[in-house]
C-alpha cells in the first residue's frame, strides 16, 4: 500500500468546548493533540478564546454545529466544539 503521508509534516488537531459559537468565546473545555499524544490542559487553558488560538497560529477546520444546539433534550454532541489544527515540520 502506497501513502502519500509526508513523513516530516505533523498535524496537531485542538478541540475547544465554548458555550456559544462565537469566535470571542470563553473556553470551557480543551484537548490538545500533538505529536501523536492526547494532551489534556490544565487550568488555565492554553487561550481564552477560540480566537485566541487563531491568533496564534491554529486553523479552524470545523466549526460548531449549530444544529446540535436546537433542543438540548434531543441531540448527543457537542454543539460548540471548535475543531482547529495546526501543520507543522518535524523541525518546528
Amino acid at each position: 500500500m502506497k501513502t502519500t503521508a509526508q513523513p516530516n509534516i505533523r498535524q496537531d488537531l485542538l478541540y475547544i468546548q465554548t458555550s456559544s459559537t462565537a469566535l470571542t468565546s470563553k473556553i470551557h473545555g480543551m484537548l490538545l493533540l500533538e505529536d501523536g499524544e492526547i494532551i489534556e490542559p490544565e487550568l488555565p487553558f492554553l487561550y481564552h478564546t477560540p480566537l485566541d488560538a487563531i491568533r496564534d497560529g491554529w486553523r479552524v477546520i470545523q466549526f460548531p454545529n449549530a444544529a446540535l444546539m436546537l433542543d438540548e433534550s434531543k441531540t448527543y454532541g457537542l454543539g460548540c466544539e471548535f475543531i482547529l489544527e495546526k501543520i507543522r515540520g518535524l523541525d518546528a
